[in-house]
Parts: C-alpha cells; sequence; structure tokens
C-alpha cells in the first residue's frame, strides 16, 4: 500500500514510549458532492448527494455533451459508537484515511507537467445541511463553497505517468483528532470535505478530474468498491517523556454516555 503524509507530529522517541495500540477502522456512510455556481454566476442546481448513488470523483466531466461545473467532495462518517468502544484512557496517535485511486480515475491537465493537488479539509457547513439543503436553509452554493476550503487536514499529489492506481493513505493532522473527538462527543458525524487545488477551469479542456469511477453505491446497491474509511489508531497514555513529544493527542478519557 503507498502512501503520502500530510503531517508527521508523533518522533520516532515518543513512539518507543507506546507499549500497545488499538486500531479502529470507520467506513464512510455518506460521500457525494457538491457543484459550483455556473460560469454566469447562476445556481447549479441539484447537488450530488443521493445516498443511493454515491461517488467521490473532483473536478469536472462531460456527460452526453454537457461539461459539468466544478465539483468538490465531501465523506460523513458516524464516530460516536467508535469512540465508545475505544479503551478508556487512550491517545489518538495517527488517523489515516483510506481511498482507492482507479485505473482511467484521472484525466487532468498536469500543466507544465506539475502534479494535480487534491486538499482534504474541515467544513463549516454542519452535516446536516449537507444532507439537506434545502430543508437547513443553505443553498447548495454556500455548501460547495466550504467544502475543502476549511483547516487543512492532509494533502495528496497525483503525478502524471508516476501515481499508479490501487489503495492509498493520507495521514490527517492533529486538527483533525480534535473535531473528530468533538463530533463523537456531541453525536454529530464527522464529515471531512475535499477539493482539486489545481483545478483548470478552461472550458476547451472537456476533462479535469481526480478520483473518477469512483461509484461506491450505484442504485442504492454497493458497487464492491472499496468505501473510503478512517483509520484511527488509539494507545495508552505514554511515559512523561512521551507525552512532551506527543502533544497533540486526542484524550479517549471518557466514553459517552447513552
Amino acid at each position: 500500500m503507498a502512501y503520502t503524509k500530510a503531517a508527521a507530529f508523533i518522533t520516532a522517541l515518543a513512539l518507543t514510549s507506546i507499549a500497545t495500540a488499538d486500531v479502529i477502522e470507520v467506513d464512510s456512510f455518506h460521500l457525494g458532492g457538491f457543484y459550483a455556481p455556473d460560469d454566469m454566476g447562476m445556481p447549479s442546481g441539484t447537488p450530488d448527494n443521493d445516498m443511493s448513488f454515491q461517488n467521490y470523483f473532483l473536478g469536472r466531466t462531460t456527460v452526453d455533451g454537457f461539461t459539468t461545473e466544478e465539483r468538490r467532495t465531501f465523506f460523513a462518517f458516524d464516530l460516536a459508537d467508535a469512540f465508545a468502544a475505544a479503551p478508556e484512557g487512550e491517545i489518538i496517535v495517527s488517523v489515516s484515511f483510506e481511498f482507492e485511486l482507479l485505473f482511467g480515475g484521472v484525466i487532468a491537465n498536469f500543466t507544465g507537467g506539475e502534479p494535480e493537488h487534491v486538499t482534504f479539509s474541515s467544513t463549516s457547513t454542519p452535516y446536516e445541511a449537507i444532507a439537506d439543503p434545502t430543508g437547513s436553509g443553505v443553498s447548495p452554493e454556500e455548501v460547495w463553497e466550504t467544502l475543502g476550503t476549511g483547516t487543512e487536514y492532509a494533502g495528496f499529489d497525483i503525478v502524471a505517468g508516476g501515481t499508479v492506481p490501487g489503495m492509498y493513505g493520507v495521514e490527517l493532522a492533529p486538527e483533525a483528532f480534535m473535531d473528530m473527538e468533538t463530533a463523537a462527543s456531541m453525536d454529530e458525524p464527522f464529515v471531512l470535505s475535499a477539493k482539486l487545488d489545481t483545478y483548470d477551469p478552461a472550458m476547451e479542456a472537456l476533462y479535469e478530474f481526480v478520483f473518477g469511477l469512483s461509484d461506491i453505491f450505484a442504485g442504492g446497491d454497493h458497487t464492491g468498491m472499496p468505501i473510503p474509511k478512517l483509520v484511527i489508531t488509539t494507545a495508552p497514555v505514554p511515559t512523561p517523556s512521551g507525552i512532551a513529544l506527543l502533544g497533540l493527542g486526542a484524550l479517549l478519557s471518557t466514553k459517552r454516555r447513552r
């Protein structure tokens, strides 16, 4: 499995103080996207958040002669039960977001030979508004603006001719740990969002996307493609010297009250 690392805050010395570790895996239960307003500033229409058809492509594509506006993506996770099941007195030592990059899933410009860059971040839009913008009084365009533009959790580079298809993982920054714990404590979904930073809006390029062909559910049925997930590693609170080096571990000292 190939990995890129966006943030490394645990030193080798700190790791030596961790005796054992537990791993919790949580699949995304809802993923999809929102489109930008069109180039005339008109509304983009219905958001692409139907739970019966879920994929996570970023960018623009052309279907039946119609070229879409820029699409940004969200991934929602229910962490309450996972955190409640974590051993008491443990801290998060790492979180990896894992997904699949498919063969043919990248058609991009790679202008000047530069890689395409994806940013994974928080979003200021609550999950309820992502799932039902109209009912929440939020326009789809407002949701789109917040996707991939919050606190940066990780980045992922795709290099033309150098990034092979397969499963990938990006390690999330410590800020994500705190947001995850907050969401779990409030019994709300944790939302990870993403955008293609290197998106090229030039309309003469009919295709400009990454993570294409990533249909997880079609017509409500699971396609068999791996569901993007969070892999959370927790461990007992380390020795005092290890604690000083760990710094921003999210303490799982209490379980959620039911």
